[in-house]
């Protein structure tokens, strides 16, 4: 089994080894048809079609599942290049469901500030993440200043 990367090592640094790992082992692999391999950071590699100074596709799994795939071929020496951009998918990826995981059960409102007639002259609307909880006292705050303002 693989050990996790140093969690005090740079991720521009994993990303790094992690390139210049993957074009290693495109090298290494070159007019094998077809390629699989743990990477030392415990991703699964796919290559396939490997003919040659070219490579058809290659098929990235993370540690947690997550998979990339880039099937539109290029050349071996490209390789390096191609490897820190799904690195950076996979990134991209994860912080997309890091924030959809931490907005789950929250309400999603828009608040736009009015003045005390209820004109919005500058209109600055802002979005907000609430529990339902907050939600209830939000509305029931909305609903205390209209009564003020209305009598």
């Amino acid at each position: 089994m693989h050990e996790n990367p140093d969690l005090d090592t740079p991720l521009a640094d994993l990303r790094g080894a992690f390139a210049t790992e993957i074009a290693a082992l495109a090298r290494k692999h070159k007019n094998a048809g077809q390629a699989q391999t743990v990477t030392n950071t415990g991703h699964t590699v796919l290559f396939t079609g490997m003919w040659g100074d070219r490579v058809s596709a290659i098929d990235i799994t993370a540690p947690d599942g997550h998979q990339v795939r880039r099937a539109d071929g290029w050349k071996i020496g490209k390789t390096e290049e191609v490897a820190a951009f799904l690195w950076d998918v996979m990134e991209q990826d994860r912080t997309r469901a890091a924030e959809r995981e931490r907005l789950a059960g929250l309400k999603s409102v828009s608040i736009t500030s009015a003045d005390a007639a209820g004109h919005t002259p500058g209109r600055t609307t802002s979005r907000y993440h609430l529990t339902p909880g907050q939600l209830a006292q939000v509305l029931a705050l909305a609903e205390r200043l209209a009564a003020a303002n209305a009598g």
